[in-house]
């Protein structure tokens, strides 16, 4: 069990992006997801968290942080191609 929780909005899903799937971006050992604030949206930050399933999908994940263990799922997306460039070289420096 993980001490992470995670809440999903309705949109979350709206990309075909399953609940299991974004789990694994998250505890993916293999390759630990990659976390940057987006943006303020009022008093809320907006993260998006760069990773990739266990089968290999590279995804976004926004998120808003609710506390320090639980976090709000308000959209999970495909990376777009140059998303993924990025999350690789960024992933390289980081070794």
């Amino acid at each position: 069990m993980t001490p992470l929780q995670l809440r999903f909005v309705d949109n979350a899903f709206k990309h075909g992006v399953t609940e299991d799937e974004i789990w694994e971006v998250f505890l993916n050992r293999n390759l630990p997801c990659l976390i940057v604030v987006y943006k303020k949206s009022g008093v809320e930050k907006i993260y998006n968290a760069f990773g990739a399933s266990e089968a290999g999908r590279y995804l976004v994940i926004g998120f808003v942080k609710e506390t320090e263990k639980t976090y709000r799922i308000i959209h999970a997306d495909d990376m777009k191609d140059f998303e993924r460039k990025r999350f690789k070289k960024l992933k390289q420096r980081r070794r």
